[in-house]
């Protein structure tokens, strides 16, 4: 609600009164409008100066009413608007007004359910690859740190009714549910689900009853954080060098690779091209790691000779700027 709402029952009150004194003083003591409207302004700011002209004894009992009246309203109003700026009402209004307005025009965009320490990940990897993204976290703090991101958020529970809507999920083209409660993504992931059959969603599970639960709910991917991170850890040990030569390809620093996926249109100018003949290394600089064919199979190790075929989907790797130019070749 708008704190300025708080105003509306006061300010009638003044403008009543206000109203009745402009009425008294001209009708019934017979003065100009500006004589009025001065005398109601020494009286309400308590100036403290002489009347304009001699009152009438029911003049004078008039005043002291539009003085008790009138001067109350007033600075019980004074205190209501000093209220709110000091508590930041006006400003968390206007925070939230503005919030609204992004998170209704922004559209194919991934929904982080919980911003933990595994949301705050996620959210770190979207904004990199300049996907936009919008956060639902019941943490008050979530606010002041997406402000300054400019990250559209919503501070609220998620599995609350209208969250996951107000966040634009109809709208949206993936929802990653990362909270610490397996309870919660659950939840979450139904939730989005009925509210968007097409819409692909990455849940986190803390074991494989968990994980069974949300690929029944709809989850299309389920990750078990502490599952993952026992294999890396078990590969830093085993394999250390192709684990150092993994984290410089994907994390090296100022020259950052990222894997993308980008599919085939039917009129993509390489569809029924090989690889050889598309050049696709040599104009772009990207690399092809693997093709993912219509009917689901895979070709993991792709050749010279492997052909580009319409509706693929293509695992490409390369920097970002590379990356962007293969994306306009394939059309």
């Amino acid at each position: 609600m708008n704190p300025l709402r708080r105003l509306i029952v006061p300010t009638i009150i003044l403008f009543a009164i206000v109203s009745a004194g402009l009425f008294w003083y001209t009708r019934i003591e017979g003065w100009s409008l500006l004589d009025a409207g001065y005398m109601l302004v020494i009286t309400l700011f308590t100036i403290g100066f002489e009347e304009v002209h001699s009152l009438s004894d029911a003049g004078r009992v008039f005043t002291m009413f539009l003085i008790v009246g009138g001067v109350g309203t007033a600075l019980y109003s004074v205190g209501q608007f000093g209220e709110m700026i000091v508590e930041g009402h006006i400003l968390g209004y206007r925070r939230k007004r503005r919030m609204e307005k992004q998170l209704q025009s922004i559209k194919d965009h991934y929904i982080i359910s919980g911003f933990g320490r595994v949301g705050h990940q996620v959210l770190g990897e979207l904004v990199a690859a300049k996907i936009p993204c919008a956060v639902v976290d019941i943490k008050i703090s979530t606010a002041d740190e997406l402000e300054s991101k400019n990250v559209p958020y919503i501070v609220g529970d998620p599995t609350a009714n209208g969250n996951l809507d107000n966040a634009g999920i109809k709208r949206a083209k993936g929802l990653l549910a990362c909270a610490d409660s397996d309870m919660e993504n659950v939840f979450v992931t139904l939730s989005a689900r009925a509210a968007n059959p097409s819409i692909y969603i990455v849940a986190r599970a803390s074991g494989k009853d968990s994980a069974e639960k949300l690929r029944m709910a709809g989850a299309n991917r389920v990750v078990a954080p502490y599952f993952i991170s026992g294999k890396r850890m078990a590969a830093l040990a085993l394999k250390p060098v192709a684990s150092d030569f993994l984290d410089m390809v994907m994390h090296g620093g100022q020259l950052e690779f990222s894997l993308r996926e980008i599919a085939v249109p039917e009129k993509s100018p390489l569809a029924g091209k090989t690889l050889a003949e598309s050049s696709i290394r040599q104009n772009s600089g990207a690399t092809i790691l693997a093709i993912r064919k219509p009917d689901g199979g895979f070709d993991l190790q792709p050749l010279a000779v492997s052909k580009i075929e319409r509706s693929d989907v293509l695992v490409v790797i390369g920097t970002q700027e590379q990356l962007d130019k293969f994306d306009k070749m394939v059309g």
